[in-house]
């Protein structure tokens, strides 16, 4: 009985770190989310640029076009080494169109590792290969606040999302040295290179809103 005014506060103080990580729901939006249609894009026509200190280093983020893109999520990893980690601490791995349901689940599986994006399909596929490259892609999520930052490290595998944002170039120094990050803005390629930069300025998880 002599530990119960030691078990409690401890219990206390961990509800409290709990809840302090959990993102704040801004809305919620009861109509389901479509991800059968390609993500929109729009060129921008004016320079957006703007810097962000993160310790002792600033970047630079150049948007390169607006972004919408409404997916399921096939694989999520959070990263936390690397000067990358400092402004995009999540990757998604999304599909969309055919994809997006779970039909096609029994003969692919998808995969990330050191902000690479894998997939891996059955001989008896239905769909082609290229259609997988214009129906899925690796994204470098970079929050704008972090209330974003916190929606997107909850997120789980088979959420359906929605992501609202621009594509961005990322130049900075680090130790000294400059240092760059450039985003795709084809959903064709694929390879080095051919992953999405996101700033993410409005995210939805089912049907819920963060900002």
């Amino acid at each position: 009985m002599r530990r119960a005014p030691v078990i409690i506060p401890l219990l206390l103080l961990f509800f409290i770190i709990s809840s302090c990580n959990q993102p704040t729901v801004i809305s919620y939006e009861s109509d389901p989310i479509d991800a059968s249609m390609d993500p929109i894009q729009e060129s921008l026509n004016e320079d957006h640029s703007f810097s962000l200190q993160k310790g002792k280093n600033q970047f630079d983020l150049k948007p390169v076009a607006r972004y919408l893109i409404s997916a399921r999520v096939v694989s999520t990893r959070s990263y936390s080494s690397g000067w990358e980690s400092s402004l995009s601490p999540v990757d998604l791995a999304l599909v969309w169109g055919d994809l997006a349901g779970k039909k096609y689940d029994r003969y692919i599986s998808y995969r990330q590792r050191n902000r690479w994006y894998y997939y891996r399909y059955s001989a008896d596929f239905p769909l082609s290969s290229q259609y997988i490259i214009n129906h899925s892609c690796n994204n470098h999520m970079v929050p704008s606040t972090d209330n974003i930052r916190r929606a997107l490290k909850s997120i789980k595998t088979n959420d359906l999302i929605t992501v609202q944002g621009y594509l961005i170039n990322i130049t900075g120094k680090m130790g000294g040295k400059n240092v760059w990050w450039s985003t795709s803005t084809s959903r064709s390629d694929s390879g080095d290179h051919s992953c999405e930069i996101i700033y993410v300025e409005k995210l939805r998880v089912r049907n819920k809103v963060y900002l």
